[in-house]
């Protein structure tokens, strides 16, 4: 857990059509080569850059925390090996832990959080609605195939969608949210706050100069080279991480998406409501 994979992490890397289940018969992954539009997921990616930035709020995903990849904590406490708690302008520890800085972006729609106690547009959707729709033809493309791959598990997550408010679904989908990651290695982790019912969705944008990044499942010792246009479904519950990537150019990139359902958005209520449930709880305190 949090530690990074090379290639050495596995012995099967896997470039071609496959499906992928345990010993006991269970489902691990389902990898489909070029099986999406090229035009979708360009007009998607460059509609969706601005999102893109620095975060820090990735946690194991992002490593055990080092300093010098941290945004300018020197004077902080590192805590648990993977997160590191800022001092605040008065000297104290502040509550809220950070982890190291990556390149993350995140569209759609969220659920209630600790420091954001209610269900909302993420920043990027709100800001710049016009670009998020633009992107929305991609995403519905990689809803109508996980239902023609994995029907069961699509339907699944497909009945959560249609029992949350609407104002939470990205349009025709059963996703509520698309995390994007760009040039991230990512370490050893199990993806979090998603419908444990549900399956992963994975695609990328990736350059031909871009080499590795590859998506492992450790315990399985098997690896899928995800290349632009191809989709990977797969349990993101089991352990995962990338292997490092190398470019031969600067302008080389690896702009990959996870798309999925947040479980706790079954809980939300309409957007002015949502408002009055805060304004409700601000008075009580």
């Amino acid at each position: 857990m949090g530690s990074f994979l090379d290639e050495n992490s596995f012995d099967e890397l896997i470039n071609y059509d496959c499906d992928v289940y345990d010993v006991s018969g269970i489902l691990l992954a389902k990898f489909r080569k070029n099986i999406l539009s090229k035009e979708k997921l360009i007009n998607c990616v460059e509609n969706v850059r601005s999102s893109i930035v620095k975060m820090d709020n990735r946690g194991i995903a992002s490593g055990r925390v080092e300093l010098s990849k941290t945004m300018n904590r020197q004077g902080s406490h590192i805590t648990e090996n993977f997160k590191l708690q800022p001092i605040t302008k008065d000297g104290k520890l502040s509550k809220y832990k950070v982890g190291n800085c990556v390149l993350n972006g995140l569209i759609g729609y969220m659920d209630r959080t600790v420091m954001m106690p209610y269900c909302r547009k993420t920043a990027f959707t709100k800001n710049e609605f016009e670009k998020f729709e633009k992107a929305i033809p991609f995403i519905q493309e990689v809803n109508e195939k996980f239902k023609e791959l994995i029907p069961e598990k699509w339907k699944i997550q497909n009945e959560y969608a249609k029992a949350t408010d609407k104002n939470y679904i990205i349009k025709d989908t059963c996703f509520t949210t698309v995390t994007i990651n760009k040039d991230f290695q990512t370490a050893v982790h199990k993806d979090a706050g998603d419908l444990k019912k549900g399956f992963g969705n994975l695609t990328s944008y990736k350059t031909d100069g871009l080499k590795g990044g590859y998506f492992v499942l450790p315990q399985w010792r098997i690896a899928f080279d995800l290349c632009s246009c191809d989709l990977l479904l797969v349990d993101v519950h089991q352990w995962h991480g990338n292997t490092p990537m190398t470019k031969e150019s600067e302008e080389d990139e690896r702009i990959s998406f996870v798309m999925y359902y947040r479980e706790k958005t079954i809980k939300c209520l309409a957007p002015k409501d949502e408002l009055e449930r805060v304004k409700r709880a601000n008075n009580k305190t």
